[in-house]
């Protein structure tokens, strides 16, 4: 993993000038907050500041492929249940499982996230934020 434009992975950054007036280590709290929505709300409002942006893209990408993965899961799951006609069928239950260690990672990287945004501190999601990078440089670009 490469270091971000806002700094190495766990290193607190500084960065002046914010269109949102908010203190960056706030702003990148509430880009997390509501997940992929508080995302979008500060990537489009937020013009000046790229460690902002930068958490606004990565809560973007991160929290709107976990929720699409998370439907499709429910409806296979649910899909199942109705198929088979109840709980009591181990495809049903083994997806009920699955579901929950997948809900519990989901809360966990939440808090992780916005706890390392409040604190200054630049976490870097494998996977997610190397595509919330590619994503913020063609957003920049096209400006």
């Amino acid at each position: 993993m490469g270091a971000s434009p806002e700094g190495k992975k766990g290193k607190k950054t500084k960065e002046a000038g914010s269109t949102t007036s908010l203190k960056p280590n706030k702003a990148g709290l509430l880009c997390y907050v509501g997940f992929w929505v508080t995302g979008i709300i500060f990537l489009v409002t937020e013009k000046k500041n790229k460690l902002i942006r930068f958490h606004a893209m990565q809560s973007l990408v991160t929290f709107g492929i976990l929720n699409i993965i998370w439907g499709i899961a429910n409806t296979v799951r649910w899909s199942a249940w109705a198929v088979w006609g109840g709980v009591s069928y181990p495809q049903w239950i083994a997806g009920t499982v699955i579901f929950a260690i997948f809900f519990a990672i989901w809360w966990i990287l939440w808090g992780v996230l916005m706890y390392k945004a409040y604190h200054g501190q630049t976490y870097r999601v494998p996977v997610f934020s190397s595509l919330a990078d590619k994503c913020l440089a063609k957003l920049d670009a096209n400006k």
